[in-house]
Order: C-alpha cells, then structure tokens, then sequence
C-alpha cells in the first residue's frame, strides 16, 4: 500500500500514546478546567429583591404621587376662585347648571347662560352681580338713575347698545359685555373689575386697587361672598 509522504510525516509528528506512562492526565471536564496564569472568576453577586419586586413599589409610589398630584389641582382651583382671579375661558357646563338650579335666578338663567357663554364670563359671577345690583328686579331703579337687573346707567346702557333697559335680554347682555371688558381691562381679577362696576373705572386706577369708599368696598366683598359659595356649590 502507497502512503503519501505528507501523512507519513503528519503521524510522525503525533504523540504516541503509552498506557505504563504515569504522566499522561485524562481529559477533564469542561467545568474543572481552569487556565494556567488566568485569574479565576469572581463568585455571582447574591440576589436580593427582585425586579418584579422593584417594578411593583415603583408602579405603587406612581400611583400615590398621581392621586396626590391630583388632589392638589382641586385645591389649587378652589383657591384661584377664593381669591377671586379669573381666567379667560369659555363657562363651565356645571356653573350654568348651578345658575339654573337656583329659585331666585331660574327665570333668567337662560338669559345668563346664554350672555355668559358669549362673552367668556362664568355665569355665576353675573348672577351673583345681579343679586346685588337689583335682586333680580328687572324694573329697579338706583336713586341714581341705574336700570334694571344689572343697574346701568343710561350713558354706560347707551354704550352698549341697550336701548331698553328694563329689558331682561337687553340689561343682561349689556352688564355681561362690561363686566367682560373690566375684567379684561384689570387682567382677570374679579375685586377689582367689581370695584370698576361700582364705583368706575377712574376710581379703581386712581387709588390703585379697590378704592376706599365703604358703598364699593362692601359690594366687592358682597358679590365674591356670593360668587364664591354659589362656585363651591357648583
């Protein structure tokens, strides 16, 4: 039999295997190896709590910061109102209701939730101005010669557009438009757009804020009484 030169050489080059040769070692296990000069592998850390555990208390403080994030918006949109600072938006669907659910003012809540709607002004704040200016006595008159439900004078009626002030409609849309534009004009602050309602807007500039006159003083505090409990009740 012909042998290639190359394998001859390949099995001269391979070890010959002696049984009697004490020095030889079998071959370990994989797991019983270790590597001459390589340091050997750091013990696995020991578990503690575990990742579901961990994702469980962290979905848990979640849940507890939200519900007190959430409690304290309803109490920062109480105080807003306490304190009398309004903002721009269209009226509450609730308020109209609160206005209609009240005897004094259901003959005209319509009339005010309609004004209201209009004009971005809670409807509650109108009806609270309408208590106090009138009662909701459409044919009242001031000893100053203020009109109908909201009281306006025939020169501040004419301004607006009204041309009967004993008009429900007409007194309603024309005292809703101004408490707008004051309200406008003194950057959503109800005191004192109630306080230009009362006493003029000449005298809220001139003594920067509320002015000093006990008639206008005791009607801003009067409406807000009123414009706050009827808004906590809303």
């Amino acid at each position: 039999m012909n042998i290639d030169p190359a394998a001859t050489q390949i099995l001269d080059r391979m070890p010959i295997y002696n049984p009697t040769d004490m020095s030889y070692e079998p071959e370990q296990n994989d797991d019983e190896v270790q590597t001459k000069g390589l340091p050997s592998l750091p013990p696995a850390a020991p578990k503690t709590d575990s990742l579901a555990a961990i994702e469980k208390q962290f979905g848990q403080l979640l849940k507890e910061l939200t519900q007190q994030l959430s409690g304290l918006e309803r109490q920062l949109a109480q105080a807003v109102k306490a304190l009398g600072v309004a903002q721009r938006k269209p009226p509450s669907q609730n308020n109209a209701e609160a206005v209609d659910g009240q005897p004094q003012n259901h003959r005209y809540s319509s009339l005010i939730a309609d004004a209201a709607r209009r004009h971005e002004v809670d409807p509650l704040l109108v009806a609270a101005v309408i208590g106090q200016e009138s009662g909701f006595a459409p044919s009242a008159v001031s000893r100053t010669g203020a009109m109908g439900l909201m009281q306006l004078m025939p020169d501040t009626a004419r301004s607006l557009g009204v041309r009967d002030a004993f008009d429900p409609r007409q007194n309603i849309e024309g005292g809703t438009t101004l408490l707008r534009q004051l309200l406008d004009r003194y950057n959503g602050h109800v005191d004192l757009a109630l306080a230009a309602y009362n006493a003029g807007p000449a005298a809220v500039d001139s003594h920067g804020g509320v002015p000093p006159y006990a008639e206008t003083q005791a009607y801003v505090r009067n409406v807000m009484q009123t414009y706050r409990e009827s808004a906590l009740s809303a």
